[in-house]
């Protein structure tokens, strides 16, 4: 594809983008980049001391100490990346309108750094995560295979879903805020602090509303050992599929006037 071909080109001012954005993150801290790997573990820990030990959180039908931990952090997993990749990525034609009109590149290629700064955190707290399973004697070169497969199915919704938001935000400024706030709503549409078992009837249908969900849940049901909702997997990437078709083709009949209104 064409797209893939110029942001191909244009990998200096990716590799810039990313760079920039990691370094200005931790300059004049004295820790510097040590913080991108205290995040993961406080968070970590601090979900273990406070649900698993303090309040004694458990899991319907799960006897395991940590359950409601390895539930949770898989669940943050999959959430704190799509939500990262949103949050930045709605913006990032109105941020760099200024450098995309005076550069002939890609100007898809701010959102692409957006997304691999997300994957780098995602990584860092994966890493974490699996070592916090080997400690528990729970971890399986099968999670790291769903993982692997709920980055990539995540990775297209996120990067399609963000690049239309985008395309709305540079026209309707009001956009940021809106889907701010839907952003939050969503997250607790999202089982991830809770299980889904504990909904009544009427609202555990409502969940497989939630697309997000059709991806995260299969981290929580490989560690718990819960059956693997496969068929999910496959409606999540055949809509994300279906999502990028739409954002490429409303991103190339509109992607030069926007630039010219900017």
């Amino acid at each position: 594809m064409e797209v893939i071909k110029r942001i191909l080109a244009g990998r200096w001012l990716l590799h810039a983008m990313v760079s920039r954005e990691i370094k200005s993150r931790y300059s004049g801290s004295l820790l510097g980049v040590f913080w991108l790997f205290f995040a993961p573990v406080l968070m970590i820990l601090t979900y273990s001391l406070v649900f698993a030990d303090l309040m004694k959180s458990r899991l319907p039908g799960v006897n395991s100490h940590y359950a409601y931990t390895m539930y949770l952090t898989s669940g943050m997993l999959v959430w704190q990346y799509f939500s990262e990749i949103i949050s930045k990525g709605k913006l990032f034609l109105v941020e760099n309108a200024g450098l995309l009109r005076k550069n002939k590149i890609s100007k898809i290629i701010p959102l692409v750094s957006v997304v691999v700064i997300a994957l780098v955190n995602s990584l860092v707290l994966a890493g974490f995560y699996f070592i916090f399973l080997i400690f528990l004697g729970s971890f399986s070169f099968e999670i790291i295979a769903i993982y692997i497969l709920q980055i990539a199915v995540i990775t297209l919704f996120a990067f399609s879903l963000s690049g239309l938001l985008a395309l709305a935000h540079a026209y309707i400024r009001d956009v940021g805020q809106f889907v701010d706030a839907v952003m939050q709503l969503l997250f607790w549409a999202t089982p991830i602090v809770y299980a889904p078992q504990i909904l009544p009837p009427w609202a555990a249908n409502y969940i497989y509303l939630n697309p997000v969900y059709w991806v995260s849940q299969l981290g929580q049901q490989v560690v718990l050992g819960w059956p693997i909702a496969w068929n999910w997997l496959f409606y999540s990437l055949l809509l994300s599929a279906a999502l990028f078709v739409v954002f490429y083709i409303f991103y190339s009949k509109n992607i030069q006037k926007i630039m010219d209104d900017l």
